[in-house]
Parts: C-alpha cells; sequence; structure tokens
C-alpha cells in the first residue's frame, strides 16, 4: 500500500515528493506525472493515513501532494493540519471542488481538483508549495 523509493544521486537537487492518495490507481497516475518533470522526485507515496504519517517522519520530503478524501481517521483535512504543523508543505487535492476553500484556510498551499485543472498546474502548484509561495486563490 505504501511505497519508500531509494535515494538516487541524481535527485539530489530535486524537490522530493511524497504522495498521498488511497486509490492506487490514482497514486500511480500521479507519479507517472510528476516523475516526468526534471526538477521533481516522487520519494514515497502512501495509501492510507497511518502511512503517510508514518513516511512523512521517515523520508521528511519537502511537499506532500495529499488527497482529502482519506477514508480513516485521521481524515485529511486534519492530516493536512498535522503536516502543516510540522512546516510540512502540502498540495491538497480531491475530487471535490468544495474542499478547496476550507483547504487553503487549514493551511494547504494549493488546492488541485482532480477532475478541474490542467495536470501541468499540479506541477507548477508543487513548485510553488516547495518555496512556500501559495498559488493564487483566484485560479
Amino acid at each position: 500500500m505504501q511505497e519508500a523509493v531509494p535515494e538516487d544521486p541524481g535527485d539530489a537537487h530535486k524537490v522530493r515528493v511524497l504522495i498521498v492518495d488511497d486509490n492506487a490507481r490514482v497514486r500511480r497516475a500521479l507519479r507517472s506525472l510528476i516523475e516526468c518533470a526534471p526538477d521533481l522526485a516522487v520519494v514515497g507515496e502512501a495509501g492510507s493515513t497511518p502511512s503517510a504519517e508514518r513516511l512523512d517522519l521517515e523520508l521528511l520530503p519537502d511537499v506532500v501532494v495529499l488527497d482529502l478524501r482519506l477514508p480513516q481517521a485521521p481524515h485529511g483535512m486534519q492530516v493536512l493540519r498535522q503536516l502543516r504543523g510540522r512546516g510540512r508543505p502540502v498540495v491538497a487535492i480531491s475530487g471535490l471542488g468544495e474542499l478547496g476553500p476550507p483547504a487553503m484556510v487549514a493551511g494547504a498551499h494549493a488546492f488541485f481538483e482532480k477532475h478541474g485543472r490542467n495536470v501541468d498546474d499540479l506541477l507548477d502548484m508543487i513548485r510553488a508549495a516547495y518555496r512556500h509561495v501559495p498559488w493564487p486563490r483566484g485560479d
């Protein structure tokens, strides 16, 4: 369900991303998209809240891409607050656009609606989160 990826010496200059989504197909799609970018590297994947918390502490990613609709407690919004409490930049994702405003209030650097945005925006959101720059809320 979760996977830690061994460090590649060539990834030293890349933004290290942890993907958290309970859907394995979505995780694979996100990994494929992110790994196409020369400046980004996926360092791990989590399919549950406990594995997300463990991998965040173990891998210390630069940015977490977090699905807000995690089925087990604590739920995605709570995990978002925990990650932000540790100073971790988070790009929140969901198929439900109405979760965007609460995610931004909870401290997400950006919100990506799975079905309503250009996928290239996600890469730019990750880069902005790495720089600790909130994605424009009016987008």
